[in-house]
């Protein structure tokens, strides 16, 4: 049985793969080769192929097991960089879906919302409880809307030009679009926001949240059906199915515990700079470069 946060390739058996070690660094990447050629030495077929001036694919053959071993050893020399080591021939991704809220975007955006009200920090405490795991998401979701109520929708809109991206989404979104793979947001927020984000970026569909709004206030109340961790990962199996994409081919990325079953769902699941709970259970981590790095670990620069 495998453990939180090993690959699914891990189960691939004793026999030795061709496998793709992607190495992603913050800063020159030729300070991440010598040691990383260290750990890999008799093991790597050729030269290293530069992706970029901060990343670089080396082809090795071992086993899984022997794979997973290394790219636990990589990750503790490496401190800088992100690494992900997987078959060759899981490259090539076909859907990506993101989540939006501190993976998108740096911001809860609902908690931003909250600020301008005068009601950060006791929305903020909820939400930060929800995203690692401690509240159920539902619950906790109804109960921070519900401290809106009364309060004009016109707030949701005016903090949308305030949101920064976080690095490397607009390069993201964009890469992958090139190589024609299919992009969705899903996302726990709400349409005000989620609308132009999605839109900004080009994303080709948008799940997200609803308000439900009275004489242009809030009511306080969420309708059905609720984008929570379930329904994020329903909807990625939903689209992959209704497109003609197998789940190996499809790439989610999310920072929180309502990502979890999604990421987990997919071929290749990301932890954006991963609370706790969701970096533990994935095996593959973006923690010190920017989003634009998932192109890399998606194979998406031999399309």
């Amino acid at each position: 049985m495998s453990q939180p946060g090993e690959p699914r390739w891990l189960r691939r058996g004793g026999a030795p793969l061709a496998f793709a070690a992607t190495i992603c660094c913050q800063g020159e990447l030729d300070q991440a080769l010598a040691p990383a050629r260290a750990e890999l030495d008799g093991l790597v077929a050729g030269e290293a192929r530069r992706l970029g001036d901060n990343a670089c694919r080396l082809d090795i053959d071992c086993t899984p097991a022997a794979a997973w071993s290394l790219l636990e050893r990589l990750r503790a020399r490496l401190r800088e960089a992100d690494v992900y080591l997987q078959p060759r021939d899981e490259l090539g991704k076909k859907l990506l879906i993101c989540d939006m809220d501190m993976t998108i975007v740096a911001a809860e955006t609902l908690d931003e919302v909250a600020a301008k009200l005068g009601l950060g920090g006791e929305i903020a405490a909820i939400t930060a409880r929800a995203m690692h795991g401690e509240l159920d998401f539902d619950a906790a979701l109804r109960e921070r809307v519900s401290m809106l109520a009364g309060r004009r929708e016109q707030v949701f809109h005016d903090i949308v030009g305030e949101l920064e991206l976080n690095p490397g989404a607009e390069a993201l979104v964009a890469g992958a679009k090139a190589a024609g793979v299919h992009t969705i947001l899903v996302s726990g927020g709400f349409e005000q926001v989620a609308g132009p984000i999605a839109q900004r970026l080009g994303f080709d569909e948008l799940h997200c949240n609803r308000l439900e709004i009275e004489a242009g206030k809030l009511t306080g109340r969420v309708p059905a059906p609720i984008v929570n961790a379930d329904r994020k990962c329903s909807l990625l199996q939903q689209r992959s199915r209704a497109l003609g994409i197998d789940l190996k081919q499809c790439c989610a990325i999310g920072d929180g515990a309502n990502d979890l079953p999604m990421v987990s769902a997919a071929g290749l699941g990301i932890a954006y700079r991963g609370k706790p709970v969701l970096r533990d259970a994935a095996a593959c981590h973006i923690d010190h470069t920017g989003l634009d790095s998932a192109l890399h670990f998606m194979g998406l620069d031999r399309a």
